[in-house]
């Protein structure tokens, strides 16, 4: 099995994962941009973006290093990092096995990636491994914990599969919900001095942007959950008629960023 077959949204089709990706980039851009800011991007630093996407953050990464500094944009499958800036380097890569130059960044970010992995620890060690002693690291991790469905019949059914399929992925070792909480630990335990770390939460409705990123990623993991036995078809149909229906009310994802240092 390759490294992007693994991932629940990989056979998803193209138009509905570019707008599922778009959605985020809507949602989270301000406040990692708003964290990026703090860590103190300067003209000529070079940076990191592993898990890249759509390449919102790699693109706000250009700007701050200006043309004497350089951006690597890493992804798996980087089928939508399309019209980078010229001073941006496109490498498909897969952090679990990657050679990446050692001691060589100022700056390495990740988001909405260790989650998918079995081993995100090894991942972190990795990417710290490539940054220069006294560069920074940030990584931002969705964590479901307080996901709730609300205003609809189903809605007490639709929380308590959700976290059900959410057990069953962390068993297979497929994706970890629940990763954010754990993210501050996983950073020093990888041997970075902790600068700092927060929790985004939000509660959203139907036709906003966050549930719409919500129902997509539902519509679009539902294939390969059936597939893998994690999901009925009828089990799915239910959990999209919640999703569907205008006055269901969502209790989303949390986002946990944290930031730290490599020592030296």
């Amino acid at each position: 099995m390759t490294a992007e077959s693994e991932y629940l949204l990989a056979d998803s089709e193209a138009d509905t994962e570019s707008v599922r990706l778009g959605l985020l980039e809507r949602i989270y851009d301000e406040a990692t941009f708003r964290r990026l800011d703090a860590l103190g991007i300067a003209p000529g630093s070079r940076c990191l973006e592993v898990g890249a996407g759509r390449g919102s953050v790699a693109r706000w990464l250009s700007a701050g290093v200006g043309a004497d500094g350089h951006v690597v944009a890493a992804d798996v499958a980087p089928r939508f990092l399309t019209g980078l800036p010229d001073n941006v380097e496109l490498r498909t890569l897969d952090i679990r096995d990657a050679d990446l130059e050692p001691a060589h960044y100022d700056l390495v970010h990740c988001r909405a990636l260790l989650m998918h992995l079995a081993d995100p620890a090894a991942a972190l060690r990795t990417m710290l491994a490539a940054l220069r002693p006294g560069g920074v690291l940030l990584a931002e991790e969705a964590d479901f914990g307080l996901m709730a469905y609300g205003g609809h019949p189903d809605a007490a059914w639709s929380t308590a599969n959700a976290h059900r399929v959410f057990a069953s992925l962390a068993s297979a070792r497929l994706m970890n919900a629940y990763l954010g909480r754990a993210l501050p630990g996983l950073l020093t335990e990888a041997g970075l001095e902790l600068l700092g770390a927060e929790v985004d939460s939000r509660v959203t409705r139907f036709g906003e942007s966050a549930f719409e990123l919500q129902r997509l990623t539902v519509m679009g993991a539902g294939p390969s959950l059936v597939a893998a036995g994690l999901l009925t078809d009828d089990e799915r149909a239910r959990s999209q008629q919640v999703l569907d229906c205008p006055t269901t009310v969502l209790t989303t994802t949390s986002v946990v960023a944290a930031w730290g240092r490599r020592p030296g």
